[in-house]
């Protein structure tokens, strides 16, 4: 027997399996993180993308929006924003033209904590907000997209003479990468704008993981960053520690193109064989459930059909939101709507949060195989309720699953399901 530990949130869980039932363990590529972030930081500015950056855009006039992600992802945008923050200082910028927004499209507002966490002694140097998606009065609005989406943005960002996106390249099950144009839209957006870019157009069948040219959510996330003016991106791309492995500064397309290569390298795999069963941890966006279908969406490309997927996270936050858990008991309870039931609905606007409800759609339509969750025991009883399959362990679902396919049945292995993704061949 193999004794395996996946990570479990900040935790891990355990579980044991005979060696000739695993197939493979899908484990991102151990690359060493930089030995001085903040160096990794500076040299990316002072290097940008095809000569494009902070030296070349930035004036003494200026006031500047630093754009950041949020609490949900592990940037380590303290050490980042103090690379920009000097880089600017060094060119004329004195940090109180400087203004730092926590963007988190629509999830919660960040707390006290975790503001302290992200942004460290920076919330003493420049002024920090975070971004209300729901406040209209701090929106801009800029018109519309091509493809109709009307575009509101926080009002800091859209004044600004220049801004600059400070994010992770990552996955997403359907703008195809994270950060780059996504720090802003949704990021800085309005709820309008982005209930129509993650809802109504995000349901078009090319927005999916891993294609940027060609989906129509992320081209349109780009056209609402060129809408803006002078904006500029650092991107980063971290190993599975969460330390910066490489930085990318250029105008916010070119930063995240030029790191989805290494990206990939590190995260992405081919897949040679789906599975009989998949065990999955979420990590690392486990907090509550609408974190977690991106590693459920990514493991039911991994599974036969028939099979079953074991996902293990803690959603110690449950189902998040008060509007994501309205969210998900309209669109679970009291039973599950087939996917072409739940498209139907959402085209008839009879559910009002599209952004996310888009999210379930992609989990409806890749119900291929069961899904067992292995969450926190305090999540229980809304598991329930909402009909999701759950088990107290991983050892148990495993051994509930191994009695469903056979002895003989083969296993895949995925320690981080949210960020491993497969590349096409």
């Amino acid at each position: 027997m193999v004794d395996f530990t996946l990570p479990f949130g900040t935790g891990e869980v355990r579980f044991e399996i005979a060696q000739d039932r695993i197939l493979d363990i899908l484990l991102p590529r151990d690359v060493a993180g930089s030995s001085d972030t903040y160096s990794t930081i500076r040299d990316a500015i002072q290097h940008p993308i095809g000569n494009i950056g902070l030296a070349s855009m930035a004036s003494r006039r200026d006031s500047v929006c630093l754009i950041t992600d949020d609490f949900t992802r592990p940037t380590p945008a303290g050490v980042i924003c103090e690379g920009v923050l000097d880089e600017l200082n060094k060119l004329g910028i004195p940090d109180s033209q400087v203004t730092i927004l926590a963007a988190g499209g629509l999830h919660r507002p960040m707390t006290e904590m975790e503001l302290r966490a992200k942004y460290g002694g920076l919330l003493n140097r420049v002024k920090v907000i975070t971004h209300d998606a729901w406040n209209e009065n701090g929106l801009e609005y800029l018109g519309e997209t091509s493809r109709g989406t009307p575009v509101w943005i926080n009002r800091l960002v859209a004044k600004a003479n220049l801004r600059l996106t400070v994010g992770m390249i990552t996955a997403h099950f359907v703008a195809g990468y994270g950060s780059g144009p996504k720090t802003i839209m949704p990021g800085a957006s309005g709820y309008k704008t982005i209930f129509h870019n993650h809802g109504v157009i995000a349901t078009a069948a090319n927005a999916m993981i891993g294609v940027t040219e060609g989906n129509p959510c992320w081209e349109d996330m780009a056209e609402v960053v060129n809408m803006l003016g002078p904006t500029l991106a650092v991107d980063v791309v971290l190993n599975v520690r969460d330390e910066v492995v490489a930085a990318f500064h250029g105008i916010p397309t070119s930063a995240q193109k030029a790191g989805i290569k290494l990206y990939n390298s590190i995260y992405g795999f081919r897949l040679k064989e789906k599975a009989d069963i998949v065990i999955a941890s979420a990590n690392p966006m486990y907090s509550y459930l609408d974190q977690c279908l991106k590693a459920i969406v990514h493991s039911s490309m991994l599974v036969k059909d028939g099979g079953t997927r074991i996902v293990a996270a803690p959603c110690q936050e449950h189902l998040g939101p008060d509007f994501l858990r309205e969210l998900y008991y309209a669109s679970f309870y009291p039973k599950w709507p087939s996917p072409h039931q739940y498209a139907q609905r959402l085209a008839a606007g009879k559910i009002n949060d599209i952004a996310d409800a888009v999210g379930i759609l992609k989990f409806l339509e890749c119900n291929n195989s069961q899904l067992t969750l292995v969450c926190d025991d305090s999540f229980d009883s809304d598991l329930t309720k909402l009909g999701f399959n759950h088990a107290k362990s991983v050892q148990i679902a495993l051994e509930e699953a191994t009695a469903k396919h056979g002895r003989g049945s083969h296993v895949l292995v995925v320690p981080y399901a949210a960020v491993t993704h497969p590349v096409p061949s």
